[in-house]
C-alpha cells in the first residue's frame, strides 16, 4: 500500500460525492491504516435489497472447474456498483462478478501443509495489513469469522439468477473499508508499472 508523499497523492482520488468533512475523515482513516480502530462494516443502516460492490452475500453459486459441480455459497461482489444496478436498462443479460467469502482458519490449514508455524506467522501478518495483492482480508464481525477473499478466484453468475434466488446480505463494508477494497482491486488488476514496453520499435539507445 502507498505511503508518504505517494500516500498524499490519494487525496485527489477521494470520492468527489462525499461533503469536505467525510473527505477529511476518510483521509484521515486511510492515513492511519493499517493499524486504524474505525469500522470496517457499516451498522445500523438498512440498504436497498440490492448487491453492492464489496458486500457479502449468502446465495451465490460458484461451479468447480475441474468437476463442474455447482455449489451454493457465501462471497464478495467484485463487480461495479452501477454495472449491476437492477433499474439500469440494457441490451444484453448480464452477471455478476463475486469471489466466495472463505474463512481465515481454513486458509491457515492449508499453508500448515507447505510452510512452518513462523512463516505462517509472517504470511497472516501480511494478510491482516493488507500486504498480500491478491488477498484482501475481513475482519471478524457479527457477520462471521475472520475471513479472506482470493482476488484471483473470481466467478460469473448470470444477475438475473442471483436476484431472483434466496440470498442474504451478511456485511456491507464502510466507506474507509470500500476504499481499501477498491486500492486493492486496482493494485490487484492492474499494473502501470509492469516495465514492459510495448512499443513496435526498438528500445532507445542508451535506455
Amino acid at each position: 500500500m502507498p505511503d508518504g508523499g505517494l500516500f498524499e497523492d490519494i487525496k485527489r482520488y477521494l470520492p468527489k460525492y462525499l461533503s469536505p468533512g467525510d473527505s477529511s475523515e476518510l483521509f484521515a482513516q486511510l492515513a492511519s491504516y493499517p493499524r486504524a480502530t474505525s469500522p470496517f462494516y457499516l451498522q445500523g443502516v438498512v440498504l436497498p435489497d440490492e448487491p453492492l460492490q464489496g458486500d457479502g452475500w449468502r446465495g451465490f453459486v460458484a461451479i468447480d472447474f475441474q468437476t463442474a459441480d455447482r455449489k451454493e455459497v457465501s462471497g464478495v461482489v467484485i463487480s461495479n456498483s452501477c454495472d449491476i444496478d437492477p433499474a439500469n436498462r440494457r441490451d444484453r443479460a448480464v452477471n455478476i462478478l463475486f469471489s466466495p467469502l472463505i474463512a481465515l482458519s481454513k486458509y491457515v490449514d492449508l499453508l500448515r501443509q507447505v510452510k512452518t508455524n513462523a512463516q505462517i506467522e509472517n504470511v497472516l501478518t501480511a494478510i491482516r495489513d493488507q500486504r498480500m495483492t491478491s488477498i484482501f482480508h475481513l475482519p471478524a464481525d457479527a457477520w462471521g469469522p475472520e475471513g479472506i477473499v482470493l482476488l484471483d478466484t473470481i466467478h460469473a453468475q448470470p444477475l438475473d439468477h442471483f436476484l431472483a434466488k434466496e440470498r442474504a446480505r451478511l456485511f456491507t463494508l464502510s466507506q474507509y473499508a470500500f476504499y481499501i477494497f477498491l486500492m486493492k482491486l486496482s493494485i490487484h488488476f492492474t499494473r502501470m508499472q509492469e516495465d514492459v514496453r510495448r512499443f513496435d520499435r526498438p528500445e532507445p539507445v542508451g535506455a
